[in-house]
């Protein structure tokens, strides 16, 4: 069976991954997609060669020759387009973060389960093979017990008002800034290596850009099981450190950069250095598994109760930490 998907936003993620991972998947065909402005997507149709365009979403969600929608559109689109395609009988691959609050994320769980559709979050770095590999690592007790994780992200951030993007630093699109961008990858993989965040401190500011939207974030974590955690992000950093760090008590484990797939791991034993890449384009996985999950009427791997765990940290980390 193939999967015939539409997508809702043509904007960066879409043309630099989304839309070729789609194509890419011998399971899916690209077949329809969405955006209210006919100039760009008749582009985007053009480059990809998308037969069918919508400049209405309302039509796309009623196109009967669709089976899932992937929604690339800024954060406060996410619950209406999705209850949308929910109603119409579509899967529901939606971009991260899934929504603005965590009572949206319970909105759009509840209409997809009301309609019998799956509802998947693209944390598409869980797919990566070094962090499946940092998971093994973990069980296995290689570095013994966990006493913390580390991530530090940033981005040069260079988009300009009214350019594709610029909704990420516009709170009432994007629900952030650089924590809710950024650092939303980083805490859901904290989740899913560490469990459940019992406690949250930190800050998030503005310092230098002329938005308000925070570009510095700097927060701690205290897991329930006792481990704790840290992450720094950043907008407007020309590199990205991409740092990525366990530290247990009997060895370390740094994937530094992160996308690179290289794992560095220090016990008493020594020093060895393993290489777990990423696939090329890091958003295919996330599509297979998103098929599969459709074939096997099974929740995809980051489903949407992933995907509202980690707005529901984000959130906690907004109220802890937003002081200007």
């Amino acid at each position: 069976m193939t999967i015939r998907w539409g997508i809702l936003g043509c904007g960066d993620v879409v043309r630099r991954r989304v839309a070729a991972a789609i194509q890419a998947d011998v399971g899916s065909q690209l077949v329809a997609a969405c955006r209210r402005n006919a100039g760009p997507l008749q582009q985007f149709c053009n480059d990809f060669k998308v037969s069918r365009s919508y400049t209405d979403q309302s039509e796309l969600a009623r196109d009967s020759d669709i089976d899932a929608v992937y929604i690339a559109t800024p954060v406060d689109r996410h619950l209406p387009q999705t209850l949308l395609c929910a109603a119409a009988g579509k899967h529901v691959l939606c971009e991260k973060p899934m929504a603005l609050t965590t009572d949206e994320c319970d909105q759009m769980i509840a209409a997809c389960a009301r309609a019998g559709v799956q509802l998947g979050v693209a944390y598409y770095r869980r797919y990566y093979p070094v962090v499946e590999r940092i998971r093994e690592l973990i069980q296995e007790g290689r570095i013994g017990t966990v006493f913390s994780i580390t991530a530090v992200t940033a981005t040069p951030f260079s988009f300009a008002p009214g350019e594709d993007g610029y909704w990420r630093v516009l709170p009432g699109e994007g629900g952030g800034g650089a924590l809710m961008d950024i650092g939303s990858h980083r805490l859901n993989l904290f989740l899913d290596l560490l469990g459940p965040i019992a406690e949250v401190r930190g800050f998030c500011e503005t310092v230098a850009g002329s938005f308000t939207a925070d570009d510095c974030a700097v927060y701690t974590f205290r897991f329930k099981n006792g481990a704790l955690g840290s992450l720094q992000c950043y907008f407007g950093v020309p590199l990205d450190p991409d740092e990525f760090t366990l530290v247990g008590t009997e060895g370390r484990l740094s994937a530094t950069p992160l996308n690179s797939g290289r794992l560095v791991i220090k016990t008493a034993a020594g020093v060895e250095i393993e290489e777990h890449p990423p696939a090329a384009n890091f958003n295919l996985p996330l599509v297979e598994d998103f098929v599969t999950a459709i074939r096997e009427n099974r929740p995809p791997r980051v489903d949407g109760h992933e995907g509202r765990a980690t707005n529901e940290v984000i959130q906690r980390a907004y109220a802890a930490g937003q002081t200007g």
